[in-house]
């Protein structure tokens, strides 16, 4: 039966995987209309009913247990998720998704700083080799690294923090308030800075996607922006029941599948393929992962 589960976990995982990375490839096109942030705020506005009434639908709740828990875990993850939606506007998915799925191995890294917990040799190899896949599929110089190269490493990092979070303080909480959650403090994250950027627009370049304020759009914008909405909604619902009923270590495995079909999606898409250096740093990113979570789950049962 266990097993049954585990199968059925597994696709809804690479599910949720094939939609997000296929949605994601369209925020490109969406930076050239409007910024990060009139986009964040469309998208939480579209997709708050729609989580509204698939948790009516579904008899779920969206009412938190613990709304300052909730509080704090929504900021934080939201916070990585801002910066990856941010590299979005200037890096493909592929690369973009590379930082974000550095969080198991920041885990690592936090649990032994702010928890004193002892890393052990493979753990140490595998987030090594993990950042080494990071730095090729990122193409980073270590020696040129600035804030917006290390922005999908930063994204990651919160996003890994978030994951301690949920997993310490907020296992109890139904995923639909967990996605609620994500989905309104996105929004409320995007009127300011929409606001200021409005008013005291910036002459940034390189920032433009992030740096821009509200200006009129076209229908092409609202609909990849539904689509992203609907898109994010029926993912983030696949994913929560996938962790509802598979084993977390068994399913973050192919949480890793979001790489590949990234990169699928952009060749078929736009017609751009990835180099070998690209291959082997997905490759890596996926096998260290793979192994931290599934050596790491064995070591907690």
């Amino acid at each position: 039966m266990k097993y049954n589960q585990n199968i059925s976990a597994a696709v809804l995982a690479i599910g949720a995987s094939a939609i997000l990375s296929f949605i994601d490839n369209f925020v490109a096109e969406i930076s050239e209309e409007a910024g990060l942030w009139q986009f964040q705020l469309t998208r939480t506005l579209m997709a708050l009913p729609l989580l509204y009434l698939g948790s009516r639908v579904f008899k779920a709740s969206i009412l938190p247990s613990n709304i300052k828990l909730l509080t704090i875990r929504s900021v934080i993850v939201s916070a990585g998720l801002l910066m990856y939606f941010a590299t979005l506007g200037f890096l493909p998915v592929t690369q973009a998704a590379a930082g974000l799925f550095t969080a198991p191995i920041w885990v690592l890294i936090f649990s032994a700083t702010l928890f004193s917990h002892r890393l052990e040799a493979w753990q140490i190899l595998a987030t090594l080799g993990g950042f080494a896949g990071v730095l090729m599929l990122l193409k980073i110089d270590p020696r040129s690294i600035n804030l917006l190269t290390s922005l999908p490493l930063i994204a990651g990092a919160f996003y890994g923090l978030g994951m301690m979070i949920t997993r310490h303080w907020c296992a109890s909480e139904n995923p639909a308030s967990l996605a609620f959650g994500i989905f309104l403090t996105m929004g409320v994250f995007s009127i300011l800075p929409l606001t200021y950027f409005t008013f005291w627009p910036s002459n940034g370049e390189i920032s433009l996607f992030i740096m821009r304020g509200y200006q009129p759009v076209s229908q092409t914008f609202y609909w990849l922006t539904l689509l992203q909405a609907v898109g994010s909604v029926i993912a983030v619902s696949l994913i929560s029941q996938a962790y509802r009923f598979g084993d977390p270590t068994y399913v973050a495995v192919f949480e890793y599948s979001f790489l590949i079909f990234a990169a699928i999606w952009t060749f078929l898409l736009w017609n751009k393929g990835i180099g070998i250096d690209s291959a082997i740093g997905i490759a890596l990113i996926i096998f260290c992962g793979s192994v931290i979570a599934i050596i790491g789950g064995k070591r907690k049962n």
